[in-house]
């Protein structure tokens, strides 16, 4: 197994990965190689089995546009800091257990602490189970729970497999504070 920045020639195969095992927008080789920020692949045998993605939030508003009451100490915390916002995290199912998450999650930290004083996933709460499926690889990686919002994904009005309709799966919010000591 082998943790690769991310190359062009993999796009097409990012893309099935997320339409597969993370479907709330269709991807495409296009919309996978426009997307910059960080990004990392898990390759076994020249074969994307893992992805992870992350940008900086250029308008906490436009990021987080519900839950004002909750995420309010948040938001303004975004306003102040440069904060990077992990937009994708998926491993292969048959490829679990395995160590990748964690490897990929690694390499991405690496890179994303020198761009970033606080870094924030929202966590995919899945309604079938109520888990978070890679919650142990970031709070392995430090991060602290920030907020878990009940049917987060709700007004966003995506399309979830696991909801079999509009999402209504909660979210668990973590962040990580890398190069600040602040509070949020």
């Amino acid at each position: 197994m082998q943790i690769a920045r991310y190359d062009q020639q993999y796009a097409a195969q990012i893309a099935e990965l997320l339409n597969r095992y993370m479907p709330f927008q269709p991807e495409d080789a296009k919309t996978v190689d426009e997307a910059g920020g960080i990004r990392y692949i898990a390759l076994i045998d020249g074969k994307v089995v893992g992805y992870i993605a992350g940008y900086v939030i250029e308008q906490a508003a436009e990021e987080f546009p519900y839950f004002d009451d909750e995420l309010t100490a948040l938001k303004k915390h975004i306003t102040q800091y440069d904060t990077l916002y992990v937009s994708h995290f998926v491993v292969n199912p048959n490829y679990r257990q395995r160590g990748i998450g964690s490897q990929l999650v690694e390499a991405f930290m690496n890179e994303a602490k020198t761009v970033a004083e606080t870094i924030v996933v929202v966590g995919w709460v899945q309604s079938d189970t109520n888990k978070w499926a890679a919650e142990r690889q970031f709070l392995a990686q430090g991060f602290t729970s920030y907020r878990y919002i009940k049917r987060y994904f709700e007004p966003y009005n995506v399309y979830c497999p696991n909801c079999n309709g509009t999402c209504y799966c909660d979210a668990h919010i973590v962040i990580q504070h890398v190069r600040t000591p602040a509070t949020v």
